[in-house]
């Protein structure tokens, strides 16, 4: 065999070995989608349901903060008691920095404002912050959690994503967005995700797949 045959053999070998088998397709576990199913969101709710520790509190109040507003990590850490007011219409308002600088609002239900009050009624201390960091000897006072503590609180939930991940704040958003846009539209998910227009929301939230067959029946 010559050389040149050599050179093609294991350049087609080492092609072969980095795309895996000729099945898999990487890309087939992301298209499940990137949130959680409805029975995961059911079994983290009952999880949180009765809180005993300050983890617990805190857990079922950003369980319930996260998905029903769909706010991203950096959004979710900065929010304040400060910045919340009520609407003409009723609902509970809370302003915050959007993704690009600009001033988002989002409506707070009363069942998770009602939680997160819970939680700084068991810490037990006055703070302006939603959430706080755990209480460590090396720390004066307590600070408002980080990006990077809420990327660990959330992991340490330990279920997975439709695609298989390991749970992360962004999963939370992506279900929320799913959620809406499925039963109530894409001008009503555009509005809690706080997207410029519906058309963000349905490009990056809707199911790579839909169950036609209960629709086309031709009896």
């Amino acid at each position: 065999m010559s050389s040149r045959s050599n050179v093609v053999n294991i350049i087609e070998f080492r092609s072969r070995r980095r795309m895996g088998p000729k099945n898999s397709d990487p890309e087939s576990g992301v298209m499940l989608g990137k949130g959680l199913t409805d029975q995961t969101m059911i079994e983290l709710i009952r999880r949180f349901s009765e809180p005993i520790t300050e983890r617990d509190f805190r857990n079922r109040a950003l369980l319930s903060l996260m998905s029903k507003t769909g706010l991203r990590a950096k959004e979710i850490v900065s929010l304040k008691f400060s910045h919340l007011f009520q609407a003409p219409s009723g609902e509970m308002l809370i302003s915050y920095t959007k993704k690009g600088g600009r001033t988002g609002i989002s409506v707070i239900s009363e069942e998770t404002l009602e939680f997160i009050r819970e939680y700084h009624s068991f810490i037990g201390e006055s703070h302006d912050f939603f959430f706080l960091s755990l209480p460590s000897r090396n720390q004066a006072a307590r600070c408002n959690l980080s990006t990077r503590g809420l990327q660990l609180i959330v992991n340490s939930w330990k279920v997975r994503t439709c695609s298989g991940r390991l749970v992360h704040p962004h999963a939370l958003r992506h279900t929320t967005g799913a959620k809406l846009l499925e039963t109530s539209g894409s001008i009503a998910a555009q509005k809690v995700l706080g997207h410029s227009t519906p058309v963000t929301t349905s490009k990056y939230y809707t199911k790579p797949y839909f169950d036609g067959s209960k629709y086309l029946t031709w009896e």
